[in-house]
This record gives C-alpha cells, structure tokens and sequence, in this order.
C-alpha cells in the first residue's frame, strides 16, 4: 500500500510539474508551484525529487520514452512504412497539441540545452525512431531512389515541430497536417509504389 501511494505521489508530481514547465518554462517554475499544483508537501517532493533539475530530467525522460514506445509500436505493426511514417508523424503532433508531458519535453531539451543523456531529448529520440522507418521504405523500396534517407528523416520531423510551433494558430491542424502529407508523399515515393500511402492515426 506504501509503495502504491508513493508511485502515486510520484506520478502526480511528474503530471503537475509537466503542465507548469509547460506554461512557465524552466527559469520561471518553481517547486513551490509544483507542489501546490500537485496538492503535495515540499517534503514529499524533495523525498522524489533532490531538485528542480532532477525533477526536469524526469519529466523529460518520461516523456522521451512514452513517445518513444508509441512510435515503435506504430513502425511495427507490419504495415507499409510510408504509411508508418505518416502515422508517426501525426501522433507526434497530436501529442504535442494535447498532452502537457509531450510539450514539457519538447520545451525543457530546447530552455535547458544538450542533456547528459540522448535519452532525455526528445528531439534525438524523434527523429531515431523516425530514421528507422524511412530506412525500412528504402529496404522496401517505396521511396524514390534519388530520396536520400537524412532530408526525408528532417521533413518528417520538421513538419511534427511546426504543428507545436503554431499549435494555438491553427483551428484544424490535424486536417491541415494530413493535407501536407499527401503533397509531400507524391514527392518523396516511388514510382512502383501504389499511390500515396496517406496517415491513418491521428
């Protein structure tokens, strides 16, 4: 029951910590607004918690990693990695436009500068996961063989860094994204591939 409690107590601290870095950035949070947010002494949170730097990485390994898997889960399910591709890049941008932890990261590895872990930037785990499967499209032939693997990786990850960067801009970015895609993918897919393998995830 001790340990239940605490893995709660953990959690809600990453959550409120996620949404406050989210909105006030590094310099300007303080584990006081942390603590309030989260309904949880400042004891309880220097017992989790040694700093606010300790606190950040967390919030910034969580959040690299949960995207991660997402994205791992999506290139393997056996499906045309274009169409992977697609679907990669459009739940990265729905997690960026909905999930406070996903912003967090993305804005704690931009304010705090290079981590002593790849593990804690999201961009680098991004874009790895993201190489992986336009490599599969080379393996599969799907993309245009004068496509070099490295611009289509910086395509793919610019367009996901866009919809964060106009997140509050744009009342139909999930459209707007999607109707990208399909310009792009004319562009980059080859000619013995079937058509344009559009997105399927959200």
């Amino acid at each position: 029951m001790r340990q239940v409690r605490a893995e709660g107590t953990r959690n809600a601290l990453l959550l409120a910590a996620a949404q406050i870095f989210d909105r006030d950035g590094y310099e300007g949070t303080t584990l006081a607004t942390i603590s309030d947010r989260a309904a949880v002494s400042k004891g309880a949170l220097s017992f989790h918690f040694s700093s606010k730097s300790a606190l950040a990485d967390a919030v910034q390994y969580v959040s690299c990693e949960r995207s991660r898997t997402e994205l791992q889960t999506l290139d393997d399910r056996g499906i045309p990695a274009l169409r992977a591709l697609g679907d990669m890049v459009g739940r990265l941008a729905h997690r960026l436009a909905t999930d406070p932890l996903t912003r967090a990261g993305l804005r704690l590895a931009r304010e705090r500068g290079a981590p002593p872990t790849q593990a804690l930037d999201c961009r680098v785990v991004w874009r790895a996961a993201l190489q992986r499967t336009v490599l599969r499209a080379h393996e599969e032939k799907s993309l245009r063989p004068d496509a070099a693997a490295e611009p289509v990786v910086d395509l793919a990850l610019a367009l996901v860094l866009h919809q964060e960067a106009v997140r509050t801009e744009h009342d139909h970015k999930d459209a707007w994204l999607s109707g990208v895609w399909e310009l792009v993918l004319p562009a980059i897919t080859s000619a013995a591939s079937p058509g344009a393998l559009a997105p399927t995830g959200s």
